[in-house]
């Protein structure tokens, strides 16, 4: 036998071989004939063998084996073996490999393992064959996907099956499982599936009734179709439901599909389509379309009633560097104004109560000069059902250009007022409908069905239309060297394709019939002015050692002149004339109706003003080291006072109101906004007790700047940012994380002990020396970690108005290491609760058990 004490050596089976060979080829050695020669020795295996061990090698060439000891490994093709203890036998290629006893601990250490193209087999002993590539395993520990397989005894075959004596299969992580499923015998298809024989569900060692003849678990690499388990219930309203069952279809490698429906023994159902796809750095997104249909009652009754929605939900996003100059983008969200109330228990949808929409391409051309857009948006109030819907706006912009800029004079303000000078155009077409969701719903059912009734022919009758030009010419210019002046002309034209025409209506005398007129009509406007703007600084530097350092107030002053002429008055602006019962003439606009604007109504000529502020100061800080220990904090991030002076107001209420808005953050988490709208002008109560506005300002007649008629005040905060960092995570791929993230608001998060968001907003508007109208209303949601494992989560809110609560959930849930349970609650209106205790991983998600009982239930 020849011993070769190594290192952390590295070395091929030919090179020990050959190493070898010069010791022992023919040679005698303690006077034993040696028989094996490695010189001579062929292997019969297509790849070579490399082994190493960090203690030592032992050579036995009689018997042509191999002995390697402290943390040997064996690498052949793509097979890594590693154990504390090997053997190999050259003549029959098998390997044997097995742990050691620890001799300080007592312990089992170095326990075999085998990586097969990534696959890892853990073992306490294990025998394998290079040449037939079949083996078997004592005392296993194996992954399969997100699962574990712990078996006695394993074998494995050329085909890498393997079947397992005496198995337990589980997807909890640890030594001692909490849970497993176990079976005399299981057989893995790598890659493929796993099958079980007759097997019980075993939960912290204690044996369930639930049995089972066979198993069957889908591993596959690639997605497979199959069809989606469902949860199963009863309903007071709607009697025994099956829900949510379903068949997952992938129809390529980019694109899935899910079919899904509900149940319900008493007549009523529900059915929904979701496709996702996803193909990375080019698109991504879904489809989500949906209806149902519920019955209450019986048709004996008088409360019968049979309620159909309608769900279309469509996002689409194109990766910037799919096509460089081109946009496309959706987010649709379409919903019958009952559909939430009857097929959702989230929180956030049954608080809505509008629903918005947009539709978007956008493409530039000749070096992104010329841009071009058609978008459609639709606005849905859910409470009403009403409708508003942009079917579609098309925008050519033509960016702004500047012909002069190469201009030189030795005069600077007049070559930068030439450089400057530049004008841009903006064209617009826009078609527009106001109308209900079931009455779009059934005109579209009736268009498929070919048999138009009164009321959706009435539907194109109702679309608004126009176009609009507008070209602004524009400069700027330096003067006194610290003001800003921006002279531009303004041009704006429109076109209509139907107009408004009035006519009294003698036979009832007080009825005024407003007509649609078909036909081209345009008009047009413009107008000048010039504004002029600058920055002040203000600083105050405090010396000494107090706290506070610097005060720093930045104000930005502005004015403009504004010049319109009158385009209130002749057929060529768009105005008419109808005579009243009374025989006296009045006008009106054409164009009143237009989508886009129409021209000025009256003369201007008045002046514009406002003033912007920012104050800062700075404080001396033992936690913020970065600055020499100065910290800077914003009082006030904006404050702005704005309103105008019309030289040409026909009523002569010249000034107008006068308009304070402005934001901050508060102790750097708070966000606070605020606004108010002043009226200058004195108002007094008349003979009836009814406010009347004088012309005379408020400050000369009664000494106050005015009156207020609208104030808004909010305060919206979350106490921790971290709960809405994008998560990063190793144990899930790239489309999951990108789920996660992308609805943040609904995941649970352990590692963040606790959170709280609210909104408060109160607002007020009023008619001077009348009651107040204030409207107020808080909503909150937070959670807490009650334990490393409990969080209970709120999210409510109170209506002062009303004195009550809104919409309440409570949700309760609890991490069970390879369980989790999640209990939601709502006693408040809408009542419902939703419990469910489910594995996390995917490969056993049909194990679980839901109850769940909604508002209609109660």
């Amino acid at each position: 036998m020849i011993q070769a004490q190594t290192r952390d050596s590295s070395t091929s089976l030919d090179s020990i071989i050959t190493t070898a060979d010069s010791l022992t080829t023919n040679d005698s050695l303690n006077g034993d004939s040696i028989s094996f020669s490695i010189a001579n020795h062929k292997s019969d295996l297509d790849a070579p063998v490399e082994y190493q061990a960090e203690d030592s090698i032992v050579m036995d060439l009689p018997n042509k084996k191999a002995y390697l000891f402290g943390k040997a490994q064996i690498v052949f093709q793509d097979i890594t073996l590693i154990a504390d203890y090997i053997e190999i036998d050259f003549d029959s290629k098998d390997v044997f490999a097995t742990g050691i006893e620890d001799d300080s601990s007592g312990n089992y250490v170095g326990r075999p393992s085998f990586d097969d193209k990534g696959k890892i087999y853990e073992a306490d002993t294990m025998k394998y064959n290079f040449e037939t590539k079949k083996g078997i395993s004592f005392g296993v520990l194996t992954t399969e996907k997100d699962g574990y397989i712990h078996g006695e005894r394993v074998l494995r075959d050329s085909l890498e099956n393997i079947y397992v004596k005496d198995a337990k299969f589980t997807t909890c992580n640890l030594p001692d499982p909490h849970f497993h499923i176990k079976a005399d015998k299981i057989k893995v298809i790598p890659r493929k599936q796993i099958v079980t024989g007759p097997a019980n569900l075993v939960i912290e060692d204690i044996s369930t009734p639930l049995f089972v003849p066979f198993g069957f678990f889908p591993i596959p690499e690639k997605r497979k179709k199959g069809i989606i388990f469902p949860t199963f219930g009863e309903s007071a309203a709607f009697g025994f439901n099956i829900r949510n069952l379903g068949y997952y279809l992938p129809v390529n490698d980019y694109i899935d599909l899910q079919l899904s429906t509900d149940v319900y023994f008493r007549g009523s159902w529900r059915a929904a389509l979701n496709a996702r796809y996803n193909r990375r750095y080019k698109y991504s997104g879904n489809l989500s379309l949906e209806t149902s249909r519920f019955r209450r009652g019986e048709p004996e009754d008088p409360s019968f009633q049979i309620t159909s929605d309608y769900k279309v939900n469509w996002r689409y996003r194109r990766d910037n560097k799919a096509k460089p100059g081109t946009t496309f983008g959706a987010n649709v969200n379409f919903f019958t104004s009952s559909f939430l109330e009857n097929n959702s228990t989230n929180f956030d949808d049954v608080i809505s109560t509008n629903s918005n929409s947009s539709i978007n391409y956008s493409k530039s051309l000749f070096n992104r000069n010329l841009n071009l857009a058609v978008t459609s948006n639709m606005s849905q109030n859910l409470g009403t059902g009403s409708l508003n819907l942009t079917l579609p706006q098309l925008t050519a912009n033509v960016s702004r250009q500047l012909p002069f800029k190469n201009f030189n004079s030795d005069n600077k303000t007049l070559k930068s007022f030439m450089r400057n000078l530049g004008l841009s155009y903006t064209g617009t077409f826009k078609n527009e409908i106001n109308t209900g969701d079931s009455t779009l719903v059934g005109s579209v059912g009736e268009l498929f069905d070919g048999n138009l009734s009164v009321n959706a022919e009435q539907l194109a009758d109702d679309f608004r239309n126009g176009v609009s030009h507008t070209i602004p010419i524009a400069t700027s210019f330096k003067a006194l060297k610290w003001v800003t002046v921006s002279p531009s002309f303004n041009f704006s034209e429109y076109w209509y394709f139907r107009t408004t025409e009035k006519t009294w209506d003698d036979t009832r005398d007080t009825l005024l019939v407003n007509n649609n007129v078909g036909g081209f009509e345009r008009a047009y406007s413009y107008g000048t002015s010039i504004g002029l703007s600058t920055i002040i600084y203000g600083r105050k530097y405090f010396k000494g050692d107090g706290k506070l350092r610097a005060v720093s107030h930045v104000v930005r002053p502005n004015v403009s002149a504004v010049w319109n002429p009158d385009f209130n008055t002749g057929e060529e602006n768009g105005y008419r004339e109808y005579i009243d019962s009374s025989g006296e003439a009045q006008s009106y606009s054409i164009f009143e109706n237009g989508l886009l604007g129409r021209p000025t109504r009256g003369p201007t000529a008045g002046l514009n003003f406002g003033v912007g502020n920012n104050l800062e100061i700075k404080v001396k800080s033992k936690k913020d080291t970065a600055n020499g220990g100065i910290k800077k904090v914003k009082i006030i991030e904006n404050l702005n006072i704005r309103s105008g002076y019309n030289f040409l107001q026909q009523d002569a209420y010249y000034l107008s109101n006068v308009v304070l808005s402005g934001n901050t953050t508060i102790l750097e988490k708070i966000r606070m906004t605020f606004g108010a709208t002043l009226d200058p002008y004195s108002w007094q109560l008349d003979s009836n007790n009814n406010p009347e506005r004088f012309n005379e300002l408020a400050w000369i007649s009664e000494q106050k700047i005015g009156y207020l008629r609208a104030a808004n005040l909010s305060f919206s905060a979350s106490l921790n940012p971290d709960a809405f960092k994008r998560k990063e995570n190793e144990n899930v791929n790239q489309e999951e994380l990108e789920f996660v993230n992308n609805n943040i608001e609904h995941y649970v998060d352990f590692s963040i002990p606790w959170d709280l968001r609210f909104t408060y907003n109160i607002r007020t508007s009023r008619t001077p020396l009348q009651e107040n109208t204030i409207q107020q209303a808080i909503t909150f949601s937070g959670n807490i970690n009650l334990t490393d494992n409990w969080k209970i989560s709120l999210n409510s809110g109170y209506d002062f108005l009303n004195k009550k609560l809104t919409f309440t959930t409570i949700d309760l849930n609890r991490d069970l290491h390879c369980w989790q349970m999640t209990f939601r609650w709502a006693p408040i209106g809408r009542q419902f609760f939703d419990f469910g205790i489910a594995v996390k991983s995917s490969t056993l998600q049909d194990l679980k058990l839901n109850r769940r009982r909604s508002w209609f239930d109660f």
